[in-house]
């Protein structure tokens, strides 16, 4: 393999998987948008050509950044954007329903794995709850949530668990 070739691979294995995938996404959708009629190719088209790469970039541009949160948002934003463009392309039927529901499938994936790198950076963001006391029932000894433990204690008064506070309302 020569150097440019090792190079090539060495920067697509580095890339995410979800630039990967819209990657492909833009790739299938490129020549699908040139098939639309030319009354649609300069507004319609040229739309979701820029939402598209405005996913791109914004994808890009969170992988690079320390602080995630408000490109993250702004890339699910524009996910949803594209998805009603393209549902508007698929009802005006300028899409097949074949291509309408590989591109979908493909929108659908990306944005699911969107909403894992939002909610991972949410859960870094999260200090650890290991100083959380745990709560016990005081007739079966089950460990309980806190929210029923202060349920019980307010109208109880003592700690019970679900199962024990409905034996104590009959």
């Amino acid at each position: 393999m020569s150097e440019p070739q090792e190079q090539e691979a060495q920067i697509q294995k580095s890339d995410l998987l979800i630039q990967q995938r819209i990657y492909d996404m833009i790739l299938y959708a490129y020549p699908s948008l040139e098939q639309m009629p030319k009354s649609q190719k300069f507004s319609l088209a040229q739309d979701m050509k820029l939402c598209m790469d405005r996913i791109m970039r914004l994808t890009i541009t969170a992988n690079k950044k320390y602080t995630k949160r408000t490109t993250l948002q702004e890339l699910d934003v524009e996910i949803a954007a594209l998805k009603i463009y393209l549902r508007i392309a698929y009802d005006l039927r300028y899409l097949p329903p074949k291509k309408y529901e590989v591109w979908t499938g493909m929108l659908i994936e990306i944005g699911k794995m969107v909403g894992g790198w939002i909610r991972s950076q949410r859960e870094a963001a999260e200090p650890p709850k290991a100083d959380a006391e745990k709560r016990y029932c005081s007739e079966c000894s089950e460990e309980i949530p806190e929210k029923a433990h202060q349920y019980s204690v307010k109208n109880f008064g003592r700690a019970l668990c679900y199962k024990c506070q409905r034996k104590q309302r009959k």
